[in-house]
């Protein structure tokens, strides 16, 4: 059963240790997600390869992926670093937001401690800056939607055009310039009009932008990838998760794209 200094335990030792409960233990073994040793009186153990399985499990369930996603991600030391690269990602990212919440507390407390009463402004950005839910919501998305693109990607082209449109914005100074995008996007939705010139030229500069990706990106990877966006906006919706962007806007900027290739104004 593996060299002197392995540890083995039972069901209700393993569960405990790593702060599930057996029946759950149960279900991802009815999943193949994990395989017990059995020992000769037909126990079931967990060494040292079932708990770094039940690990990457575990995580990726508290990222809000679901069981059949799972199954392609875990197996492989490789994914094991992706997967607490993700983990370690989604803490820090609590973290942060955490401690500037804490401060934020601590002030509005002080405040009151003298006798001044916190103003509108002072309470609504208390009230936005101290709720760590969107951050989380915002990660969940991210792992759920690349791991649809898995599912469905057998010759990882999209998944790793994905990689590409990440890094592509990754850095701070794109970050800026696409939610400025799409703040513009949002006041150009709220005017409704889809044939105006300003929305036209929104999207020109989009595709420009995007321009060496969807030329080197397959358009059957561009289908998967779309299809996979719309799964995961269904799904985080179906759960009144917060989303970085409006659906609502998305859909407005692809009438704008649509209509202006249904004149031949876009190739």
């Amino acid at each position: 059963m593996g060299g002197e200094k392995e540890q083995w335990f039972g069901p209700g030792e393993t569960a405990r240790r790593l702060g599930v409960t057996t029946k759950a233990l149960r279900v991802y073994e009815q999943e193949r997600l994990v395989v017990p040793h059995r020992a000769e009186s037909r126990r079931r153990l967990y060494g040292p390869t079932q708990i770094a399985r039940l690990h990457q499990v575990i995580v990726l369930r508290d990222l809000g992926l679901t069981l059949k996603s799972i199954k392609k991600l875990v197996g492989s030391h490789s994914r094991l670093r992706d997967i607490l690269r993700l983990h370690r990602e989604s803490l820090e990212c609590q973290q942060d937001k955490i401690r500037r919440a804490i401060a934020l507390i601590e002030v509005a407390q002080r405040q009151i401690d003298a006798g001044r009463d916190l103003s509108l402004d002072e309470l609504a950005t208390l009230t936005k800056e101290t709720l760590v839910q969107q951050s989380t919501d915002k990660k969940k998305f991210i792992t759920r939607f690349e791991a649809l693109i898995a599912e469905q990607d057998p010759t990882g082209q999209a998944s790793r055009s994905f990689d590409e449109i990440k890094k592509q914005y990754g850095a701070d100074a794109q970050k800026a310039a696409l939610k400025a995008t799409m703040a513009e996007a949002a006041r150009l939705k709220e005017v409704g009009d889809i044939n105006s010139e300003a929305a036209k030229a929104l999207i020109r500069r989009i595709r420009s932008r995007t321009a060496d990706i969807r030329r080197s990106t397959p358009e059957a990877a561009k289908e998967l990838m779309r299809d996979a966006y719309t799964k995961t906006i269904a799904e985080a919706q179906a759960k009144s998760e917060a989303l970085e962007f409006d659906p609502a806007v998305l859909e407005f900027l692809r009438q704008v794209g649509q209509e202006m290739k249904d004149r031949g104004e876009l190739d």
